[in-house]
């Protein structure tokens, strides 16, 4: 099961995002360096709910798999 999340990780880091299905529930975590109406710099990591877009912010990628994996131990696929 570690395999998964590290692969999760993995393929945040090489592509910026991933997709992946928890529960047969979509969601996509994603690094987020430009936000708001200004261009605001910021550089986190978004968990994001496919279906209701609700987001998640977490300054690390690292932070960001501890909780999906504490969260969301059923990851069945990771989407790339």
């Amino acid at each position: 099961m570690n395999d998964r999340f590290e692969s999760l990780k993995n393929t945040a880091l090489n592509r910026t995002w991933v997709s992946f299905l928890s529960s047969n529930h979509p969601y996509s975590l994603l690094h987020w360096s430009i936000g708001g109406l200004h261009d605001q710099k910021k550089d986190v990591w978004l968990l994001q709910d496919e279906m209701s877009f609700e987001a998640q912010e977490f300054a690390t990628i690292d932070e960001a798999v501890l909780w999906i994996k504490e969260n969301m131990p059923e990851i069945t696929d990771v989407l790339s």
